[in-house]
């Protein structure tokens, strides 16, 4: 438990997106608060594109005062409708056009961050910087997701990536960030994969569930980098199977979802909790991880 600042009433956080009633957000993010011991409540809101103006104009209603949200995390559809909505971004917002993260200041001043990036470099390991230099991301889609893909394959020291996607014509966005970041680039079919997979240090897929279990018959049968594949639901794919099948680690999108929240629970409580207080991330995050039902954390 922190030492919490005084503050009046409980404060408030939500997920915001649509669909959102599958979200595992709000178990995840009230074990965090249970067990640090602040005042912040954690909802699910249904919320589509075409809402978020009346949405963000109607807080101080919604809320009673905009000071007492902690924040909201973000889901689809939204990650790019809410960024014109922001008083400040982080530099990662401001690359990728997409956030995650909305965090509201003492003065309920609205700030966007992207947690993603933190969820899949942490969930890969990806923290090496130097073991990285030279190597390549392989990227399955070319999303939203896709590109704090890029982010974090930029952030821990890799030069290059490559996109596989079944729509070439769809990836310019997240060439456009790439070569932001200052990487080199390639967009390939996703039949190519099986071809130059093994050439990665790392593979990210941002496909829905089964899009690419197709390809799972044609991969190598060792020496395939480890993969983070970003859905849980259903789990594991025939893609996964295959790609354990080899001996190598995976990464689901439950760990992504850990680590990314980690990420925003520190930033919900940023102005609640004492500046002196030292906080043990460690306990927090195993706590969070057997809500999730993820062992090993």
């Amino acid at each position: 438990m922190v030492e919490a600042q005084k503050t009046q009433g409980w404060f408030q956080a939500a997920v915001l997106g649509s669909p959102i009633q599958h979200s595992k957000s709000p178990i995840m993010h009230r074990a965090a608060y249970d067990v640090l011991g602040v005042p912040i409540t954690y909802q699910r809101f249904e919320l589509t594109v075409s809402e978020v103006e009346d949405f963000m104009s109607s807080l101080s209603q919604r809320y009673g005062s905009v000071q007492q949200i902690a924040g909201f995390s973000v889901t689809m559809p939204l990650k790019a409708a809410l960024v014109p909505h922001m008083n400040n971004v982080s530099n990662r917002v401001a690359r990728l056009g997409v956030l995650n993260t909305v965090v509201f200041d003492r003065n309920g001043i609205p700030s966007g961050h992207n947690t993603d990036v933190d969820g899949i470099r942490r969930a890969l390991a990806l923290s090496d910087s130097r073991a990285n230099l030279g190597s390549s991301m392989g990227i399955l889609g070319a999303g939203g997701t896709a590109s704090a893909a890029i982010a974090a394959a930029a952030e821990t020291g890799m030069d290059a990536v490559v996109l596989y996607v079944r729509n070439p014509e769809k990836a310019q966005d997240s060439l456009d960030v790439a070569h932001h970041y200052g990487l080199s680039a390639q967009v390939k079919m996703l039949t190519d994969l099986p071809r130059y997979v093994q050439e990665h240090r790392a593979v990210v897929s941002t496909l829905p569930a089964g899009a690419a279990d197709w390809l799972a018959a044609q991969l190598p049968e060792y020496d395939l980098p480890p993969l983070l594949d970003v859905i849980y639901e259903p789990w594991p794919t025939v893609l996964v199977e295959r790609w354990k099948a080899s001996g190598v680690s995976v990464a689901s999108g439950l760990d992504m979802l850990l680590h990314q929240g980690v990420e925003q629970v520190k930033l919900f409580t940023q102005k609640l909790v004492d500046p002196r207080t030292t906080i043990d991330w460690q306990p927090v995050t195993s706590h969070m991880a057997r809500a999730l039902g993820l062992p090993g954390h």
